[in-house]
């Protein structure tokens, strides 16, 4: 009788195990077309993981893994849709309805994604990165803005320039080749002279990465921004948000470093009265101002903003420099060309605003290389109420996410002639003029350190160049390292850097 009811059990488990697997199978069958009962294509999707099973399993990087999804089109496809799990996303193919959306339709699609979380970490609360709240998001926008105008960044030009001093001095002191070559990864340059700006600019302090007993600074952004396990942390906080709240990656010792140095100097600011012309006197400014009710510039809420300008420019300008000194590197014509208008127009002089604006190649030169390796590969919104895109009819539903490729855009030989070389000269078309902004965001939420980041990587490209001649022997790197959101090299950005003969 026992060994009937045991069996019988067995049947009954067996039996409702069965049901279930056919149940959700069917369920996630019925999920997986979403898309397909809309007319939209889609590539092959697995039943649990939608199109992100390679990224799950930490197989492919997020750029390479929306590349393939965007190549999987037709060529005049404008989008193609794809699930992030079950959950529906589209992705778009065509400079024209991305304007659309992210410029046009702006009042559809505010948000991003990865602002769509109740958010408790510092990070994660009340910046301008991620507040979803529009009225927070606007007032926000108003009053930061100003904190990097033109005016602005001319009188943070002594700070900039003051920090290529360490460069210089490490890199002289890289033991060198019987014919004066010194090799170095220049991504280990840029990451540590960002990282000295941007300690000066943003937080107020005078810090030297180049320095093995000067590197708290340095080490605490590397464990925010690097390693495998902040490479997931991004990845999930960019494309998974909902697990944010859950595992709170932000409620670490880098935050609380920040916050010590943050509080150490709006304090001894404020003790002794002195103005550097950088973002603490700013947002100092904002503190001591008529507060709004909605949001109120103090404690964490300020530290909120430094954080946001400071995860806004570490990785991306650090790697878009790196890659762009690679391209110089690989292309001597190109570098010769800048050395020449460098020259001309610095000749003793020193470095200014002005300057800068006049060296017509130099931009080429910078945009060129954020088209070609673009400092973050995806971007994305969110619809706040349902929006038709007037050319197809398809109705993009609230709550559905639509997502650019940003690299796979400004790749796309639709729209570029060899769109994978590096060709600084491309004519001035309307395609160029809209992947320079594409590069930093397109629309009111574009990145509004734009001007800061290019700012400092032409001071650094003007430094390197003026002072050292590059190559490089690697020419074929390849491009992506495996679960990181921002855009690295395998084989390193290692070049060759030889002492110039000349000063300017």
């Amino acid at each position: 009788m026992e060994v009937i009811e045991s069996n019988r059990y067995i049947i009954y488990c067996t039996t409702a195990l069965a049901i279930s697997v056919v149940l959700f199978y069917a369920y996630a069958k019925y999920k997986l077309s979403y898309w397909s009962r809309r007319g939209v294509k889609t590539p092959p999707t697995h039943f649990i993981f939608g199109n992100f099973k390679d990224l799950i399993l930490l197989r492919k990087a997020p750029a390479d893994l929306i590349r393939e999804i965007y190549e999987s089109a037709d060529p005049d496809d404008p989008y193609i849709g794809f699930y992030i799990f079950h959950k529906p996303m589209l992705l778009l193919r065509s400079h024209d309805l991305i304007k659309q959306i992210m410029v046009r339709h702006f009042d559809v699609f505010p948000n991003r994604r990865f602002g769509s979380f109740d958010g408790s970490d510092t990070m994660d609360l009340y910046n301008l990165l991620a507040v979803t709240s529009q009225s927070v998001w606007k007032y926000l926008r108003a009053k930061l803005t100003p904190a990097l105008t033109g005016q602005k960044l001319k009188a943070m030009m002594p700070l900039v320039r003051e920090c290529t001093e360490p460069m210089l001095k490490y890199i002289d002191g890289l033991p060198a080749d019987q014919n004066g070559w010194k090799t170095q990864d220049t991504l280990e340059i840029t990451s540590c002279h960002i990282n000295n700006v941007l300690a000066s600019v943003i937080y107020g302090i005078n810090v030297n990465a180049f320095e093995t007993k000067d590197r708290g600074f340095f080490e605490a952004a590397l464990q925010v921004f690097r390693g495998c396990t902040r490479s997931i942390v991004f990845i999930v906080y960019f494309f998974f948000p909902d697990l944010i709240p859950i595992i709170k990656p932000f409620s670490t010792w880098p935050v609380k470093y920040f916050r010590k140095c943050w509080n150490e100097s709006i304090k001894y600011r404020e003790e002794m009265g002195n103005k550097r012309g950088d973002l603490v006197d700013f947002l100092i400014m904002l503190k001591n101002g008529e507060q709004n009710p909605i949001f109120k510039f103090e404690g964490d809420n300020l530290l909120a903003q430094v954080m946001a300008f400071h995860i806004a420019g570490f990785e991306s300008t650090g790697t878009a420099s790196a890659w762009t000194i690679y391209e110089l590197a690989r292309k001597p014509e190109y570098q010769d060309i800048l050395y020449e208008e460098i020259k001309n127009h610095l000749s003793g002089k020193e470095i200014t605003m002005e300057l800068i604006n006049e060296m017509s190649f130099l931009d080429c030169i910078v945009n060129e290389a954020m088209r070609l390796h673009p400092p973050l590969p995806v971007t994305d919104r969110t619809a706040i109420k349902d929006f038709v895109v007037p050319e197809t009819g398809l109705v993009i539903e609230k709550g559905v996410s639509i997502y650019v490729s940003i690299n796979s855009t400004n790749q796309d030989p639709k729209y570029f002639d060899d769109p994978y070389k590096f060709i600084p000269l491309r004519e001035k078309t309307e395609n160029k003029k809209f992947y320079e902004s594409l590069a930093f965001g397109i629309g009111p939420r574009s990145c509004i350190g734009q001007r800061l980041a290019i700012l400092i990587m032409k001071i650094t490209l003007i430094t390197l160049i003026s002072n050292y001649s590059l190559v490089c022997e690697n020419k074929n790197m390849r491009k992506e390292v495996a679960v990181h959101l921002f855009k690295y090299a395998v084989d390193n950005f290692n070049v060759k850097l030889k002492k110039r003969e000349q000063e300017l």
